[in-house]
């Protein structure tokens, strides 16, 4: 089992089709925090087999950065997702991280953590919650081994309530995904924002979800990277305010303490360190 302490906060997460292996190195050499080579909703059933062939190519390429590498694979619960299971175990070198799409259960994550027991390492998990059954399970499904970030797929679950993807219809889940991400100290990661031409509309969303707990989103096309990171990225005013609160705790060596006329406890504190480290990582 992995040490949740070591866990990264991703940003960003850069989807790429399987079936184009000609977007590979752009994405790799990209400014995401991790490139995400998808096998689900990217490719059609009768191109699965021809993408598994191709996507191994992702993982061998050599980069001159330190991106982390990606694999979503499909539902565990398809014959898709079990060839795809197949496939993660003869690769080498392996994915950094793998999606795991429509995650119901803990048990899920068991199982798959079960049938790559040959591994020589763990693999590192991200269960997408994307259901009703899913979000119900939520704190189970972050609490299990091998998982470093939970996320959220809105459209699946708009469907499925019936709802639209306004900020309204998705607060209660996206709030419910950020509980069970701070309850297991991991990342929560957000779906992606579908206008590609709404820069606007990603930053301001982006900004919301990270004032609700999330520490980053999905994105569809390298142009959406730099207004997620700005949004998920603290301003400088408020940057300076964090180290300010810090500095003071550290001079007043802990306990209560006012600063500029507001309290300031062990949380706030807390928060003020979290931000500074966030800054620290770009």
């Amino acid at each position: 089992m992995m040490d949740r302490e070591t866990v990264c906060f991703f940003r960003s997460i850069l989807f790429i089709p399987a079936t184009r292996p000609d977007r590979y190195i752009k994405a790799l050499m990209s400014e995401a925090d991790v490139a995400c080579v998808d096998l689900e909703d990217a490719v059609a059933p009768g191109e699965k087999e021809a993408a598994r062939e191709k996507v191994v190519d992702f993982f061998k390429a050599e980069t001159s950065n330190s991106i982390q590498r990606a694999l979503r694979i499909n539902h565990l619960a398809s014959e898709q997702g079990l060839r795809d299971m197949l496939l993660i175990l003869k690769m080498e070198p392996l994915p950094d991280i793998v999606m795991i799409p429509k995650v119901e259960s803990s048990e899920e994550i068991a199982w798959f953590n079960e049938v790559m027991t040959s591994l020589e390492h763990p693999v590192r998990l991200i269960p997408l919650v994307e259901t009703t059954k899913g979000l119900e399970n939520a704190i189970k499904i972050a609490m299990a081994p091998n998982v470093v970030a939970i996320g959220f797929g809105s459209a699946d679950y708009s469907s499925e309530v019936r709802g639209d993807m306004s900020w309204d219809s998705l607060l209660y889940a996206r709030g419910r995904i950020a509980q069970a991400a701070g309850h297991a100290n991991i990342a929560a990661i957000d779906g992606p924002w579908l206008d590609l031409g709404d820069d606007r509309g990603l930053l301001e969303d982006t900004q919301k979800i990270t004032a609700l707990g999330f520490t980053g989103k999905i994105a569809l096309h390298p142009g959406q990277l730099r207004g997620i990171h700005r949004g998920v990225s603290p301003s400088e005013e408020t940057l300076r305010q964090a180290q300010k609160i810090v500095n003071a705790y550290r001079a007043n060596r802990g306990g209560v303490l006012v600063v500029d006329g507001r309290m300031v406890d062990i949380p706030v504190v807390e928060r003020a360190q979290r931000l500074i480290n966030l800054a620290n990582r770009k």
